[in-house]
């Protein structure tokens, strides 16, 4: 492909959307596990740690389940998006339960990290999106015919 055929092109906004959000949530997540190993040694970083596994993870599988629904109509779409945000948070609340009482890690941690991730990708998700060229309608494959 040309570099000059890659602005016409659109590009894929479930892989835009999942590159936005993780790159800038991981990020948030090295950070959050610097300032909570720091402010609880060995806790903070596995509460740290394991949150923004969860979350990465969640965000990825819930890109790769819409992109799989591509197409379809869009109230469709938009029920998957649905189950998909309350599958994330679902999950981040097993964790939380499951885990709250864990010696091995800080709750605290896990909640906080958990939380400022989901928030840092969401948003970067979003910035993501609004760059993407996102066509409503179909391209035309070839050229309408003069005269008609």
């Amino acid at each position: 492909m040309h570099s000059g055929d890659q602005n016409t092109a659109p590009r894929d906004p479930y892989a835009a959307m999942l590159r936005g959000g993780l790159v800038p949530a991981a990020a948030a997540g090295v950070v959050a596990l610097a300032v909570s190993t720091a402010v609880q040694g060995g806790l903070g970083a596995a509460g740290s740690a394991l949150a923004t596994a969860v979350v990465l993870l969640s965000s990825a599988s819930t890109f790769l389940f819409l992109r799989r629904m591509a197409g379809l109509d869009p109230r469709v779409m938009f029920l998957g998006a649905m189950v998909g945000y309350f599958f994330k948070v679902g999950l981040l609340g097993v964790f939380l339960l499951v885990f709250r009482n864990a010696e091995w890690l800080s709750p605290t941690a896990f909640a906080v990290t958990a939380v400022v991730v989901s928030l840092v990708g969401t948003t970067g998700e979003i910035l993501a999106f609004t760059r993407v060229k996102t066509y409503i309608y179909d391209q035309p494959t070839t050229p309408p015919v003069a005269g008609r």
